[in-house]
Order: structure tokens, then C-alpha cells, then sequence
């Protein structure tokens, strides 16, 4: 404990001697894999793949949060978890509410994103407005990401996979910066 100083009071001293808060743990992040192509039906609803319901397990009865994105200069749907983006919400509060950065991705990334529930065959509704941001059409790519999922048009997830492969192709160590 620290010495008191003439003219300190003792809360001054408690106050910085006191340990710092530990952020409480986060729970287990939720983990999609691989990929598969479903299709959207007239009412622009689409069955959530099983192996990505599987992974939300009772999380599913909370639906996913869908929200647009850009990958590779490419427009797409990620998703998530309800949990996980909650925990990306609270994230976020702690930052500074007047960082011109945190209001760019407010105004981008929070501003469209839209909870949707997993009715009882497993399917999704995406709104018109994500729909048309992402360009979907019939066929749409699921694909795992870090961070959720993504939800592509299967004509732009062809020429991006495309191009990745032949990135690699070019350049065998292309990965090689990502190395654990």
C-alpha cells in the first residue's frame, strides 16, 4: 500500500493503489466453417446452412444479426450470432462516441445491420435493402469467415475465389504473413 502524503486524503491513495478492472472474460467465440450454396426463394428467404445452425446450437433460437460488407472490393452480407454481435456492440460503447472513425463504421457497418430470426425450417429472411446491396440473386454462397459469416451472390464468390486461387498460384508464399 502506498504511504500517505501530508495534505493526501485516503481515498486519493486507495484510488491509486487500488488494482485495475479486469474485463470480464469473453464467452467462447462461435466458429463457422467451409462453405455450401443455397437458394433464395421469391420471398427472399434462405435456409441457413445446417452445419452453421449447428454451430449456433441454442444460440439459433435467437436468430442472426446480417449486415452489409466489403470484402476484396466486393459487396456481401456478414453475419453473426446474435451473442457475438451483442459482445461486438459492447465492444464498441467503450470507444469514444465522437471518434470520426467509430461514426464512419456506425453510419456503415450498425446503421444496416438487421436481426433475423431462424423460423422452424431453418431459414432466414433477408431484407430487400441487403439483398440488393449484396447483389444476390438466386444462388447464394455461404462462406465462414474469422468473425461469422459471409453471404455472397455465387457469380461475384466465383471471381473472388478465383482470384484468390490465383493469387496463391503466383505467389506460394502469399499466406506466408498470416503464418501463427
Amino acid at each position: 500500500m502506498m504511504e500517505k502524503q501530508e495534505g493526501q486524503k485516503e481515498s486519493e491513495i486507495s484510488e491509486r493503489s487500488a488494482p485495475p478492472a479486469r474485463t470480464p472474460p469473453r464467452p467462447p467465440f462461435v466458429s463457422f466453417r467451409g462453405n455450401c450454396v443455397h437458394s433464395l426463394d421469391d420471398k427472399g428467404r434462405i435456409s441457413l446452412p445446417s452445419e452453421f445452425r449447428r454451430v449456433l446450437g441454442d444460440q439459433e433460437r435467437r436468430g442472426v444479426v446480417l449486415t452489409n460488407y466489403i470484402s476484396e472490393g466486393s459487396r456481401c452480407i456478414e453475419g453473426f450470432s446474435l451473442g457475438e454481435w451483442e459482445d461486438f456492440e459492447g465492444r464498441l460503447r467503450e470507444k469514444s462516441r465522437f471518434s470520426s472513425k467509430l461514426q464512419k463504421l456506425e453510419n456503415f457497418y450498425l446503421s444496416r445491420a438487421s436481426e433475423c430470426a431462424i423460423d422452424g425450417n431453418g431459414r432466414i429472411l433477408i431484407p430487400t435493402y441487403l439483398r440488393a446491396y449484396a447483389g444476390l440473386d438466386r444462388e447464394v454462397v455461404f462462406t465462414a469467415s474469422i468473425h461469422g459469416f459471409r453471404m455472397w451472390d455465387k457469380r461475384v464468390w466465383d471471381a473472388i475465389f478465383a482470384a484468390s486461387e490465383q493469387a496463391l498460384l503466383e505467389n506460394p508464399d502469399l499466406f506466408a504473413d498470416v503464418d501463427l
